[in-house]
This record gives C-alpha cells, sequence and structure tokens, in this order.
C-alpha cells in the first residue's frame, strides 16, 4: 500500500519479530549481552523480563540467532502446558523425536531418562542444551517445580541444561513467592528491558525507516516524533502501530512528510492516549465501529471495522487500498491475518457434537465476545476461519443480547488453551474463556 509511495523495499513497522529489525538501545544491548555471557558459561537459569510490547520475543529471537553452533535450542510457545507435555515438547524441539506423540504413554520418569540421555551425550562432545520458556508468568506452579528440577541434571563439571525463562514483570513478583524461592535462588542472571527514551524513540524510527528503505532520511517531522513517544510511552509495539497506522494516513493524504496531525489521527484511530491523560481520543468521523459488549484489543477493533468495509478517517480510494480486493458478488472484505497468526499450528476441532451427555466424550469451547450487531461477528468469525479455526456465531438473548462467537469444540482441555492463548494474545479478545461443550445448536 504505502510502500511503493514512500519506497520502502519491506514494511518497516511490521509487528512480526523479526531479529534484523531489532533496535538495541541500551537495555536491549545490556540484555543480549548479559544472557550471551550467561549462556557461554552455562549458567543454568537465566531470566529476561519486560513489560508487553517491549520487544521480549524480538530479542530472544535475536539471542537464539547468536548463540554458538554447538548450542542445541528449544522452544516452549504455550505457556499452558502440564509437566508431561513440557517434557515432550523439549524432546521434540531439540531433535530426540520427531514427533511428540510418539512418547504420549511415557510416564514422567521415563521422559526425564531420555532427556538426561540426550543431556549427557551432548556433553560428550562439548555442547550444550537451551531452553527458552516464553510468556512464562503464566506457568503453572507444577511446571515452574519441573523446570528447577531440570536444571539439577547436571555433570561434576558443568549444567546439562539451561533455561532462559522470557516474560512479563508478573513473573518476577511470582518467583519472589515463599513457594518459588528454590527456583528464585536459582536464576543466574536477571535482565530486564525497559520502553524507549524519548531519544531513543528518534533513533528507532530512523533505524527501521533506513533498513527498509535503504536511505538515512527519515518522511517524520521532529514534532510527530514527540507525539510518538508521548502515545506509545517509549513501548516499541506501539511505536510500530502508531508509525504503521501514520504512514497509511500519510499516503492517503499524499504527504510525502509524516507531520504531528497524521500521527495525532494515527493515535486517535488506535484509541491511544498520551501519557498522563485518561481521555480516549474521540473516533475520526465515518468510523462506525460496532460496539461490543465484550472486551476487545484496539487491534482487534481495527480489524473488524476494516472487515465491515469501514475504515475511519480516509477517503473512499484510500478505504479501497486497505481492505483486500472486492470480489464480484462477494459481501465485505475480509483483511488477512497477521503473518503471526498465519504461521501458527492451530489445533484440529473435534467433529461429535459440543454439548456432552452421560456417556459421551467431554469437549472444550473458547467463548470469545459478544457484538451488538451481525456483520461485525461475521466477520471475526471469517477472521477467525482463515486461521484454521473451527469459529461460528450464535444470537444471544436476555441481559448480554448480540451475537457471540464461538471457536471449537476441542477433544483436549491443552487443544482448547492453546487456542484460548491464540486468540487472547495473537488476535486481541482479551475476555475470552474455555467453557465445557458450547453453544446449543453446534
Amino acid at each position: 500500500m504505502y510502500e511503493d509511495y514512500y519506497r520502502f523495499r519491506r514494511r518497516p513497522f511490521s509487528p512480526t519479530p523479526d531479529p534484523e529489525f531489532l533496535f538495541k538501545s541500551a537495555s536491549h544491548q545490556q540484555a543480549l549481552e548479559q544472557l550471551q555471557r550467561g549462556i557461554g558459561r552455562r549458567e543454568g537459569m537465566l531470566l529476561l523480563t519486560g513489560d508487553v510490547g517491549t520487544g521480549k520475543t524480538t530479542t530472544t529471537r535475536a539471542l537464539l540467532q547468536l548463540v554458538d553452533r554447538d548450542v542445541f535450542t528449544a522452544l516452549v510457545l504455550n505457556p499452558f502446558v502440564s509437566e508431561n507435555e513440557l517434557l515432550r515438547v523439549l524432546l521434540q524441539d531439540f531433535g530426540v523425536v520427531s514427533d511428540s506423540r510418539a512418547l504420549q504413554d511415557a510416564s514422567r520418569q521415563s521422559l526425564v531418562e531420555t532427556l538426561n540421555r540426550f543431556l549427557l551425550s551432548l556433553a560428550h562432545v562439548g555442547a550444550s542444551a537451551l531452553a527458552v520458556v516464553d510468556e512464562a508468568q503464566d506457568l503453572a506452579p507444577s511446571v515452574l517445580e519441573q523446570l528447577r528440577v531440570l536444571t539439577a541434571l547436571e555433570t561434576d563439571q558443568q549444567k546439562l541444561l539451561q533455561i532462559l525463562l522470557v516474560g512479563q514483570p508478573e513473573l518476577q513478583a511470582l518467583l519472589g513467592t515463599p513457594e518459588m524461592r528454590q527456583l528464585n535462588q536459582r536464576i543466574a542472571r536477571r535482565c530486564t528491558l525497559r520502553p524507549l527514551t524519548r531519544e531513543e524513540v528518534d533513533r528507532y524510527v530512523g533505524f527501521r525507516v533506513q533498513l527498509a528503505s535503504g536511505v538515512a532520511e527519515t518522511m517524520f517531522s521532529e514534532r510527530a516524533l514527540d507525539l510518538i513517544y508521548e502515545f506509545s510511552e517509549g513501548i516499541p509495539r506501539k511505536i510500530n502501530l502508531i508509525c504503521d497506522r501514520s504512514l497509511e494516513a500519510g499516503f492517503a493524504a499524499l504527504s510525502p512528510t509524516i507531520d504531528e496531525t497524521l500521527v495525532g489521527k494515527a493515535a486517535g484511530v488506535l484509541e491511544f492516549t498520551r501519557a498522563g491523560n485518561t481521555e480516549v481520543p474521540s473516533p475520526q468521523p465515518g468510523s462506525g465501529r460496532a460496539p461490543a459488549l465484550g472486551v476487545v484489543a484496539a487491534q482487534t477493533k481495527r480489524w473488524l471495522a476494516a472487515a465491515a468495509g469501514v475504515v475511519a478517517g480516509v477517503g473512499i480510494g484510500a478505504a479501497l487500498a486497505v481492505l483486500v480486493p472486492w470480489m464480484p458478488g462477494a459481501g465485505p472484505a475480509v483483511p488477512a491475518p497477521p503473518a503471526m497468526l498465519a504461521r501458527l499450528a492451530l489445533p484440529a476441532p473435534v467433529e461429535f457434537a459440543a454439548g456432552a451427555g452421560p456417556g459421551e466424550r467431554q469437549s472444550y469451547s473458547i467463548r470469545t465476545v459478544i457484538f451488538e450487531t451481525r456483520p461485525p461477528a461475521d466477520a471475526t468469525a471469517a477472521m477467525l476461519s482463515e486461521l484454521g479455526a473451527d469459529a461460528a456465531v450464535v444470537a444471544t438473548e436476555g441481559g448480554d443480547a448480540g451475537y457471540l462467537v464461538w471457536v471449537g469444540p476441542y477433544a483436549s482441555l491443552a487443544d482448547a488453551r492453546l487456542m484460548e492463548t491464540v486468540v487472547k494474545r495473537r488476535f486481541g479478545f482479551l475476555d475470552a474463556r474455555i467453557v465445557a461443550g458450547g453453544p446449543s445448536g453446534r
């Protein structure tokens, strides 16, 4: 869309955790150096924390590219695993087995012994293993205890397995509880990612623009950068969203520069407020976003507005550029899912009825959000279906009358939890929850 107009070779403010786009601020550089040193010294347990959107995932991806070739790595993305599921994920990611289902019936002791034999084989050839656990603040206490036990796998000279816990500030609070003191004492290095300063925001935007265009010049004015800092509070994810929407607005206005007016409009569409300001900017005229009775993230609201064929604050030509091309005879266009979503391996829904009666198998569904009108609900279900999820819209009555979007059902609670994580963290439905069974008539 705007890439050709501003002569970008690729999208400069993509939300995907591309390690090439990691801007090494003071805290990011320090974290990378500390974690590299800890891995090189095989210190066992490491910790990386940071608020939502500060770049933890991008930093860990960059770290994995920097580790030595003799370090075998495993990445645990789903924090809602049981102790046995954790062990199976590690064995599969380390390449011990090609399919974790082959170990489905193995006991925990057998899984630990298999992992230990693999780690000992690495030690014999001078190699090592690193497990990165993302969203660790959501791990169950029993799983954290299992990780502590795994750090006890060692020879007389070195640790056999290193573990990097990555999570939000709540993880530090969890580790500070009396129940977690044994695990807390094992953490050798603690790194924290901080929001960017005003000067770092300037360099961050310039760094990404140059990387995407090959030109060391930015189209963002100084006052625009001031507003970007104020609205984003130095959070890289927010900076990316504001800059991306500002460039869209600049393209719609055919403006070669991005000034404070365009940034202000972008922040209004995103429903961002300046630091210390509790008032939400009024939506642009003609936004037409359907109000939802549930809690929906601001990014999701933008997708829904686009899916319903409504784009805030731009002309008809720009609106058509924002949306997926219309097909003859088709309804409102549905935007493609973000790249992060498109690459996720989602669990397959079961074929039997959602409601489980006596003697029937139990199933689990995800109750997402209620909309007051049908079009945004249908658009939401369509976008979820694009990801491979089994989504449906059901009319509700009573105090919460509207249109409810359901996902599922799934045969196991683990599959339902994985899908709930996707719906909450990747799609933005913050109040989605798992329920046994599902809506009648599905």
